[in-house]
This record gives structure tokens, sequence and C-alpha cells, in this order.
């Protein structure tokens, strides 16, 4: 008895040894397949722009990377791997700017947006998409044409109403996937902030926030195997480009920090404006 004892645990640990070694082969093939794969270029080049335009302004990876990975990728692969790049890159932008992290500024605003995540669901089916994303990329394009003119319009419900704002973001997010505009808003009518202080407000408010719609994609099974394996692939190209944009960051001056803000916004109403339209949905 004890004989055979022995001979099943070697056996055991064999066919262990074993399964672990077909494991480690899968997992590499796997991690290799994209080598030959000819998007594996122009999808590195994207995750190394998205990094460098988050660390230089504390948003804009999705701005940046999303149009251009749909180019490459679908929809149902694009969505989630943004999703579980940003937390990350929003990470790293807050190592840098831990001094200035004030969670009582994101707190109203988490809260919206997650109140109003559902809401978003519901508009998602019933409201229409391209009349809502014309009117908000309409009035961000204008908002951001009057700000690089020195003529930014003081507006107490962007300063004040984070509730509200966070439920609009958390709305726009779930519907279109444009959860960024109401906080950046809310954000650049804080001048008196600085822009340490306002980086990393928006670096705060989107790492979390996409910790909490990374959970609804994990959820609704969206975290496909390949999504896990472009994220492994892009993950090194977006640190070096994050670390890129930080190191620029640092030469901005409070004027130059707001124009980028502000540059950003626009490219983002422009975008909202041509996807609103026949030809851009």
């Amino acid at each position: 008895m004890r004989v055979r004892s022995r001979r099943f645990s070697l056996d055991r640990r064999l066919a262990v040894g074993l399964d672990r070694s077909d494991l480690g082969s899968f997992v590499q093939s796997q991690l290799n397949a994209p080598l030959l794969d000819p998007l594996l270029a122009p999808i590195l080049s994207i995750a190394l722009l998205g990094g460098l335009v988050q660390g230089l302004a504390g948003f804009g990876s999705g701005l940046v990377a999303a149009p251009l990975l749909a180019l490459f990728l679908p929809l149902e692969t694009v969505v989630p791997l943004i999703t579980l790049l940003s937390p990350l890159i929003s990470l790293q932008v807050l190592l840098h700017l831990r001094r200035a992290i004030r969670m009582d500024r994101v707190k109203g605003l988490l809260w919206g947006f997650v109140l109003g995540t559902p809401l978003g669901l519901a508009l998602l089916t019933r409201a229409p998409g391209p009349l809502m994303l014309g009117a908000l990329g309409a009035f961000l394009a204008g908002y951001a044409l009057l700000s690089l003119t020195g003529r930014q319009p003081r507006s107490r419900w962007l300063r004040e109403w984070r509730l509200t704002l966070g439920m609009v973001s958390g709305a726009l997010g779930a519907a279109f996937s444009t959860s960024g505009p109401p906080i950046i808003l809310h954000v650049a009518a804080h001048p008196e902030w600085g822009m340490d202080q306002q980086k990393a407000t928006l670096a705060l408010f989107f790492a979390l926030s996409n910790l909490v719609t990374l959970v609804a994609l994990a959820a609704g099974g969206l975290i496909t195997h390949q999504v896990l394996i472009w994220f492994l692939w892009s993950l090194p190209l977006l640190v070096m480009g994050t670390h890129l944009g930080i190191r620029l960051y640092r030469h901005l001056g409070p004027h130059d920090y707001r124009r980028l803000t502000f540059g950003l916004i626009l490219i983002t109403g422009l975008l909202l404006l041509w996807r609103s339209t026949p030809i851009g949905a």
C-alpha cells in the first residue's frame, strides 16, 4: 500500500509538472502570436502616443487612442483595452503628483458617476444619439474656442454642481463612451487650483471611474483573451509614453497647460460633432 501510495504521488507530481509545462508553452505561444501580426507596430505606436498625451495633460489617452485603435481593432476590443490601460496611466501620473492629490474634490463627482451610469444605459436605448452627440460637441467646441481666446465664461454651475456633473459624466460614459468632458470642464473652471492640482484631480477621477467601468465590463464578459494579449503588449509602450509626457509637463507653464487643456477639449468637441454625422457614425 505504501509503495502504491508513493508511486501515485510521483505520478501526480509528474502530471502536474507536465500540465504546468503545457500551460507555460500555451501562454508563451499566445504572447508571441502578435509578433507575426502586421497590426502590432501601429497598435504599439498608438499606445505610446496615448500615454504621452495622458502624461502631459492628465487626461486624453482615450480621446487620442480610441479612434485610432478603432481603425485596426473591433470596438468590442478597443473599449475594454483602453479601460484596462487607463487606470495604470493615471496611477503613474498620480505617483508623480502625489502631494497634489485631494480626495474631497472627486468624491461628489464619483458618486454622481455611479448614479449616472444606469441612466446612461437607459439613454442608450431611448435618446437620439446623433442629436445628443452633436449638441455636446457644439457646446464643447464653442466653450473651448471662447476659452482659447481668453474669454472663458465664469459658469458657477461648472464649479459647484459636482454631483450633477458626475451624473452627466457617468451617463455619457455608459451611453457613448464619452465620460470625460463634464469633468474636464469642471476642473478647468477652477484655475485657482493650479496646474498640479488640476492634473492630479483629473487623473484621480479617471483612475477611479475607470475601475468602476472595468468591473462592469468584466461582469459582462468583455475582458476577453484577445483584450488581455493586446493589454500585455501595449503596457510597456504606454508606460514609456506616460513617462515622457510627465517629463514634458515639467517644462510647461500655467498658460501653456491651460491652452493644452482647452485644445484637447476643442478636439473632443470636433470629434463628437463628426460622430454625430452620418459619415462619422
